[in-house]
């Protein structure tokens, strides 16, 4: 009986440890980790990026202080990270087309083709999934061009 028990409990245990939850990378930091982990690491790895000390309940704000074009912002609730949200302004359309392109390359090399929403010349989206989480690049080129880049832990099963 006692051997029996003890199968058990590592047949339960190796099926708790296989189905723990991967998560997608943001800049080679796994997005598993707690927000405030992620926010200093960022500090650390871009130190031109400064955190807004607005006080918000569901993210942290980093702006680049030297281009002033680009701001991340990082979702959470309970200090667990929800989405990471990227920001790029420029002054002209094809700067914002070029950053579009290349982002969508390597993101369509590491999660394969997207799904695209849109794909005019002012607007476009693209949305890259698998099984640890979702990227939605967009890009806008209107008055003001930007490109957004959505990290999310949502994924599809």
């Amino acid at each position: 009986m006692k051997k029996l028990m003890m199968a058990f409990t590592a047949l339960c245990l190796m099926c708790a440890c296989s189905s723990e939850r991967g998560y997608i990378d943001y800049r080679g930091m796994t997005m598993g980790m707690s927000a405030k982990s992620m926010v200093d690491s960022l500090q650390q790895k871009l130190p031109n990026l400064w955190l807004d000390t607005t006080q918000y309940d569901d993210r942290y704000v980093l702006t680049d202080t030297l281009a002033h074009n680009f701001t991340v912002a990082v979702y959470h609730q309970n200090d667990t990270i929800l989405d990471i949200l990227e920001n790029y302004t420029a002054t002209y359309n094809d700067s914002t087309s070029n950053l579009w392109q290349s982002l969508h390359d390597s993101f369509e090399k590491e999660f394969g083709w997207p799904n695209m929403g849109k794909h005019g010349d002012l607007h476009k989206e693209a949305t890259f999934q698998n099984d640890k989480g979702t990227v939605l690049l967009t890009l806008l080129n209107t008055y003001s061009p930007t490109v957004t880049v959505r990290y999310s832990t949502e994924r599809r099963e």
